[in-house]
């Protein structure tokens, strides 16, 4: 038994000790809200060993598979590819530091050092032969922009402008440990000397004159250095791995301070495997460890502790913390084993005064007159929380004791001037709590007492400036005497307009003239007047945009201008401007306000208007008429609240409450983010597929795209990590569309088939809080012609079509002289023929009337045979002049039909057998109007000789198509004749036919000799 006493107070302290170091963890430790990234939104490895911030402000992040890059909403991701140059040598990513260029230098294990070109978006590596070897643990920008890379074997010094590189080791007496050069980790203090951690777990200071790296006196080398932090008062922090645990050095008196893990002491380290040290912008120090996220307070050397709870999404993902870094804009972030956490180091202003545990969904809450916190819950009965010793109190439904609560759903909660705690229930009527007797005093509805409670669902009750109590529920609205239990009840009355506008009583206000406000569901607004009992009703109207935006009003309250504001279920905001005139101003969803439906309200010190919602709380300005909204990203406990949960406090906190309990805050501890946010061009995307371009897009001022390119799309991003997914865009293309298009949270621009031309995409952001950059980024675009759309081609265009119209005038021109020359040789072969026929007719006429008057009648007789004659061959030339030049006998098949009716006529006559044959390729061409003639005369002319002069007794004819040509064939077995001889009848056939055969350009040969008969052959050539 000793034993086990002794055992006792040995170990009793302890276990008390761990118990209440596990239990006492300060409110603020519970209350930092951290925001997870992991593989699963694209991150290309989990194990998050180091973290940096580019010039731009772009977030790197290097893991054991690749490098990341992130830009509030995307990961791009950088892996090394042995087919592509100027690509990583190795994705296992130990350290990484963005430099004062813009670049980011990336230190990884087995693949050297590499350099990230922001314009050209490759890498350039620096491998042993360089740099002392391939494993880089460490990399550090300095102040003067010169890098150092801490690898196996040295530390390197790189020059960026020059190129040079410089190693620093030990002297080789310090130490024979394997790892005594093997630089873990680098910083420098504010007297600008460097200082670095070995793998030895060596702390030493660069020597650049002696290219040493100086040992720090006084330190026992031991385990390996993981991380390094400078204070702005030439202080170090030391992490430690293998529990080596924490140190501060101060490098002014050389004094060291160790942190380590002690079981028995509350607030100590929670681990000695520390793996990285921050001290952030405001000098707090932050610690990451295998048990956890801390940061010590120096003035109570007390370590507050993070660590992951379960079905806590908001807490850390896991306990082991490996890397530590905070961005330009104080956000911290925390490299895991599970991703990456992103963090504010100051405590969510959104706070859960009593645990939602306790209250499950609120409907109601106030504070009393010493401070107590009373809250209606749906489950849990009536809540009493104490601020100062923190106890809640429960009062819950007792069906067997009629003094206690009648109900557990508690809709309505009101401490009275007089110290009663008034109590509305959803079904159970109104009760009140005695403060002094603990005792629960029941009013219920009794249909057959008139002056009892109009109906037991009680949604309000309110006290005004007189300490009279109105209670407001779904069967009207009641005065109740708080002694008698009497109560004046008013509901409506749809024949007298006087009375009240509707029975579903929802909210009860007295503005500071008086005016007693009732809100009403499905009635509107009423002004009563209760010492009439008249009522005002105000009504939405649809025609009327400065009516009530609805009639169901759930909750109201005055500024200090004197305006009535209400919520309403579905109507936003209203705000009631000209009471006499019945004017109001609304506010909706396209105001600003995230939902139209509108649970609660309070105003706060400086005057601003915090709605209560189904999507978050907005804090809404109405100087400004600007709406902030804030959600579940924000800390709150939810997004969606209930009706009548809303209160003010005496300190000046708000109460809000909804389904995961009740929400409190200072508003002016809500953290509002005044920085507009960096715009950066992202990403060039060709018919949905990444496009890569010569310059960085991020970079680039002009892009030039292709005409085939008409499908493009142009992404952009906002550099503010603080609730990321709630920045906006706007965006515009000038010359294409001038105003701004709001995108809302997308951000790509879409554009297809784009006039070439010039434009400029504009795109501009807002922050979280609605800040916006609205410089923003620009892009110039030139969208490239098609060839067609070319100057070169319009020239080329421009000289084909005046060409072209030349070439048509000079056809035109050709077709003119061409009629003119028909024209011209049908007016001489009318006056040749015609004249010289009709002249020869008028001398025989006059001849043959002459010997008529003398008697001679055989010569009268002859000559009038020979008028009759001319006269039938001036028909027979004006016949074949008419036939000529009709275009219903341009065909070939038009010609040949004269040809060999002609031929028939003439040589029938004179008892000659013959044979007309046309090859079928002749009907495929035609001839033109003055070749199609002259050829027909010289047939004729052919074939006329041939009946007079051959006395042959048979003839052939002939058309075929031969080489281009058209040849005619005339042939007779006639008696021939000398060509050389004089024509027989003195006639001029033959020179007749070679002038029309040489005006049409056709080859005429005459084969003939006397008893030899006549072969005629006609060469006409076709186009």
């Amino acid at each position: 038994m000793s034993s086990v006493l002794r055992w006792q107070r040995a170990w009793l302290p302890l276990l008390v000790a761990l118990l209440l170091g596990w239990l006492a963890v300060p409110a603020a430790a519970q209350n930092l809200t951290f925001r997870a990234l992991s593989s699963q939104v694209g991150l290309s490895e989990n194990s998050v060993s180091c973290l940096t911030q580019d010039r731009a402000g772009f977030l790197w992040l290097g893991t054991q598979d690749g490098l990341n890059r992130y830009d509030g909403a995307s990961f791009r991701v950088f892996r090394g590819d042995p087919q592509r140059p100027g690509t990583l040598l190795s994705n296992f990513i130990q350290d990484i530091a963005a430099d004062p260029r813009g670049g980011v230098w990336v230190g990884t294990g087995g693949g050297g050092l590499s350099y990230y070109d922001p314009l050209k978006e490759s890498f350039t590596s620096y491998s042993e032969g360089v740099i002392a070897d391939d494993f880089v643990w460490s990399v550090f920008c300095d102040r003067q922009g010169l890098v150092w890379a801490g690898s196996e074997k040295a530390l390197n010094l790189i020059d960026p402008k020059t190129g040079k590189v410089r190693q620093f080791r030990h002297a080789q007496a310090v130490s024979g440990n394997v790892h005594r050069n093997s630089i873990r980790a680098i910083t420098q203090t504010p007297d600008g000397r460097i200082w670095v951690g070995t793998g030895e777990g060596r702390i030493s200071v660069v020597d650049f004159k002696t290219g040493r790296l100086v040992p720090l006196a006084g330190w026992a080398p031991g385990s390996a250095i993981k991380s390094l932090a400078a204070t702005p008062r030439n202080g170090l922090w030391v992490a430690a791995a293998d529990g080596g645990g924490l140190c501060f050095i101060d490098l002014l008196t050389n004094q060291k301070t160790h942190f380590r893990h002690d079981p028995a002491r509350v607030g100590s380290l929670p681990s000695n495997e520390v793996n990285a040290v921050l001290v952030d912008q405001q000098e707090r120090v932050w610690v990451g460890t295998v048990r956890g996220l801390c940061r010590y307070d120096a003035a109570a050397d007390y370590f507050t502790v993070w660590q992951h709870q379960l079905n806590n999404p908001r807490s850390l993902p896991t306990d082991k913390v490996i890397s530590l870094f905070q961005d330009r804009s104080g956000l911290l972030w925390g490299g895991t084993d599970q991703g990456v956490v992103s963090f504010e180091p100051r405590p969510n202003a959104f706070t859960q005064p009593v645990p939602s545990r306790f209250t499950g969904p609120v409907w109601a809450v106030a504070e009393d007159a010493v401070g107590n916190l009373w809250v209606g819950s749906e489950t849990n009965g009536l809540l009493r929380h104490d601020p100062i010793s923190g106890r809640v109190t429960t009062y819950r439904a007792n069906p067997a004791d009629p003094q206690a609560l009648p109900e557990d759903f508690i809709r309505a909660v009101l401490p009275d001037r007089a110290g009663r705690l008034w109590v509305g229930t959803r079904s159970k009527g109104l009760t009140y709590l005695d403060p002094a007797t603990g005792r629960f005093r029941r009013f219920r509805h009794n249909p057959a007492d008139p002056t009892s409670l109009s109906d037991d669902n009680v949604r309000c009750v309110y006290e005004d400036r007189q300490g009279r109590i109105w209670v407001g529920t779904e069967g009207g609205l009641n005065l109740i005497d708080p002694v008698s239990g009497r109560c004046a009840v008013y509901r409506n009355n749809p024949h007298d307009s006087l009375s009240l506008s509707g029975n579903y009583v929802r909210c009860v206000y007295q503005d500071r003239r008086g005016r007693l406000w009732v809100g009403i569901g499905g009635g509107g607004l009423s002004q009563f007047d209760s010492r009439t009992g008249h009522c005002r009703a105000f009504r939405a109207r649809r025609d009327d945009p400065h009516s009530l935006s609805t009639d169901f009003v759930r909750c109201m309250l005055e500024d200090e201008q004197g305006r009535l504001w209400l919520g309403t279920e579905g109507g936003g905001l209203s705000c009631l401007i000209d009471a006499e005139r019945g004017r109001f101003e609304n506010y909706g969803e396209a105001d600003g306000l995230p939902n139209n439906v509108i649970y609660g309200m309070a105003l706060d010190a400086q005057q601003h208007l915090w709605v209560a919602t189904n999507k978050g709380i907005a804090r809404f300005t109405p100087r400004t008429k600007e709406f902030r909204t804030y959600d579940t990203r924000d800390g709150l406990p939810q997004d969606e609240h209930n009706a009548g949960a809303y209160w003010r406090g005496r300190d000046g906190r708000l109460f809000f409450g909804g389904g995961n309990g009740l929400v409190a805050f200072q508003p002016a501890a809500v953290r509002f983010n005044a920085e507009p946010p960096p715009v950066v061009l992202t990403g060039f995307r060709k018919f949905n597929r990444w496009a890569t371009l010569d310059t960085s897009i991020t970079a680039s001022r002009l892009l030039t795209i292709n005409p085939r390119d008409n499908f493009f799309s142009i992404e952009f991003a906002a550099l503010n990590y603080r609730l990321s997914d709630k920045n906006r865009f706007a965006y515009k293309l000038e010359n294409f569309n001038e105003k701004w298009i709001d995108a809302g949270t997308q951000r790509q621009a879409t554009y297809t088939n784009l006039d070439p031309g010039t434009y400029v995409f504009r795109v501009r952001a807002a922050n979280n809080d609605g800040v916006w950059n609205n410089v923003g980024a620009s892009l110039r675009l030139v969208v490239e012609p098609p060839w067609y759309q070319t100057w070169w081609f319009r020239i080329l265009a421009s000289w084909l079509v005046f060409g072209l119209l030349f070439l048509a005038y000079r056809v035109r021109v050709s077709q003119l002289l061409a009629l003119e020359r028909v024209r011209h040789n049908i007016a001489r072969d009318l006056h040749d023929d015609m004249g010289s026929t009709l002249s020869s007719i008028s001398i025989l006429s006059q001849l043959a009337r002459t010997h008529q008057q003398r008697g001679n009648a055989e010569q009268s007789s002859q000559l009038l045979d020979q008028i009759g004659d001319s006269s039938r061959r001036m028909l027979d030339s004006m016949d074949d002049i008419v036939w000529a030049i009709n275009p219903a006998h341009d065909s070939m098949e038009s010609v040949t039909s004269r040809m060999r009716s002609f031929a028939s006529d003439v040589l029938e006559a004179r008892g000659i057998d013959f044979i007309f044959k046309v090859a079928p390729e002749v009907t495929e061409h035609r001839l033109p109007m003055r070749a199609r003639r002259e050829f027909f005369l010289m047939f004729k002319e052919a074939v006329n000789n041939l009946a007079k002069y051959s006395k042959a007794e048979f003839a052939r004819i002939t058309l075929d198509y031969d080489n281009r040509s058209l040849v005619l064939r005339v042939e007779d077995d006639g008696v021939g004749f000398d060509p050389k001889a004089p024509a027989q009848g003195g006639g001029n056939g033959m020179t007749n036919m070679r002038s029309r055969a040489a005006a049409i350009k056709a080859h005429l040969t005459i084969d003939t000799a006397p008893g030899e008969g006549t072969r005629l052959e006609l060469r006409v050539p076709l186009k």
